[in-house]
């Protein structure tokens, strides 16, 4: 019965390894589509969905939002996220809290953040974020960790910003063995808006045990409630494509990113500015 239940786990296990590698994301691959649709970027400036990504790219939010994301890694029902979030502006700085789960009954990741952004000056912000991680497989109960992550955004010029995010700098302990950490995980990207209707975004992101990987991605407006987006990543290679509608006060987005042994893995979502707009 031992040696079963060890079967089990390190099946599980090494189906997580293959999503997490495929997908560049250092505990939950469940991000917002608008990034899945850039290649996987994460540090947008101004943008509600960065309560699951870099927090402190939130300093330029304008208004109160909810975010709300679902995604499906390779079209299998036991490799479907969700999260949800929200961000407050306030004169005292930028509060986030968001709530991400992966997986299904028998073995799933959930993750609990907090975060707080202040601006330095107009072109500076920095953010911490407390984050609990919960692994939970059924044969062997839950296994809780406490870490953190921190973020700087940059604008250097009007059309140019800078971001950088630390997940896990502390490297705690993640699993059911003395030696198994969850990763931590580096991220630098550039954004260059190229016109008032073109966005350019590269991104490098590492994790101390694997290669580096290089995400980029372009976001065109044709016209002022649509936003039509492209993105690769490396290691492995993979495309993305997407979408963005707006909808008064809604912003719906859509994507996929595709693995040429895998398939795809489409994700959808919501967005909800409070506030006349």
């Amino acid at each position: 019965m031992k040696n079963k239940n060890l079967f089990i786990f390190l099946i599980f296990k090494l189906s997580f390894l293959i999503v997490l590698s495929v997908n560049g994301q250092s505990y939950l691959p469940t991000s917002d589509a608008r990034s899945i649709a850039l290649g996987g970027s994460e540090q947008i400036i101004g943008d509600a969905y960065g309560v699951f990504n870099n927090a402190a790219s939130l300093a330029w939010l304008e208004k109160p939002a909810f975010v709300l994301s679902s995604s499906n890694c390779f079209l299998l029902k036991e490799l479907s996220g969700t999260g949800v979030g929200f961000a407050m502006p306030s004169k005292y700085g930028v509060f986030g809290v968001n709530l991400n789960y992966f997986g299904f009954n028998n073995y799933n990741r959930k993750i609990i953040g907090l975060s707080y952004t202040q601006k330095l000056n107009d072109n500076i912000a920095l953010s911490v974020k407390a984050d609990y991680l919960q692994t939970s497989i059924a044969e062997y109960g839950n296994h809780n960790s406490l870490t953190a992550d921190v973020g700087v955004c940059i604008k250097v010029i009007k059309e140019l910003s800078f971001g950088m995010n630390v997940f896990n700098p502390f490297m705690v302990s993640g699993g059911y063995f003395k030696d198994e950490k969850v990763p931590t995980e580096f991220l630098l990207g550039v954004n260059y808006e190229l016109s008032d209707r073109v966005l350019i975004i590269i991104e490098e992101s590492k994790e101390l045990t694997t290669p580096s990987r290089f995400h980029g991605g372009i976001e065109y407006k044709p016209g002022n409630k649509i936003f039509v987006r492209g993105g690769i990543s490396t290691q492995p290679f993979q495309y993305a494509f997407g979408a963005g509608f707006v909808l008064k006060n809604f912003t719906v987005d859509v994507a996929s990113d595709y693995h040429a042994q895998l398939g795809y893995s489409p994700s959808l979502s919501l967005k909800y500015a409070i506030g006349k707009k």
